[in-house]
């Protein structure tokens, strides 16, 4: 758990635009490990789902920027 904290902070830092649906991932893989899922698992799966949102607003920021050219 102390593994995603740390790198939902660090994501949180790196694509601040991002804050509120990085943090409803986090809140869900909490809910999910409260409600009996596997901890190892859920976080894996939330780790996944952050790095999926992040790797969109990196899309999206260069297509954003191609529109210029």
């Amino acid at each position: 758990m102390k593994e995603l904290i740390k790198y939902t902070k660090e994501m949180i830092a790196k694509y601040p635009r991002r804050q509120d649906e990085i943090e409803d991932l986090f809140q869900l893989c909490i809910d999910e490990i409260e409600q009996g899922g596997s901890e190892v698992h859920e976080i894996e799966l939330c780790m996944e789902d952050i790095r999926q949102v992040c790797s969109d607003s990196n899309t999206f920021e260069i297509l954003e920027r191609l529109k210029n050219y």
